[in-house]
């Protein structure tokens, strides 16, 4: 799949749980595009300014594995830039500071 650089992850922030969450069409944007896309959001940073997503998660396998459409709740759940990352096959991205201890 090659995504529209024009398309993006709305992503919202929930101050009760202290959680971001977002929401992609995984028909048009891959999952670690949308990964990147929201975690430079949070941080209000450039992609290209954080470690590359490809250090903690395969992006090719994240990518195939959410792109199961035709199962109902496939999902993956990594650490990445001291966030916890859960990503839905229906586009849904949920990630969450990691306390620190």
């Amino acid at each position: 799949m090659n995504p529209d650089p024009a398309e993006s992850v709305s992503v919202s922030y929930d101050p009760e749980t202290g959680e971001y969450t977002g929401a992609f069409d995984p028909d048009v944007l891959d999952a670690s595009i949308a990964v990147v896309e929201a975690t430079a959001a949070i941080r209000r940073e450039e992609p290209d300014r954080h470690a590359p997503l490809f250090e903690v998660i395969d992006p090719d396998a994240l990518d195939r594995i959410c792109d199961r459409s035709g199962d109902d709740d496939v999902h993956v759940e990594f650490s990445y830039l001291d966030h916890r990352v859960l990503v839905r096959s229906g586009g849904e991205i949920s990630i969450a500071p990691i306390p620190s201890e």
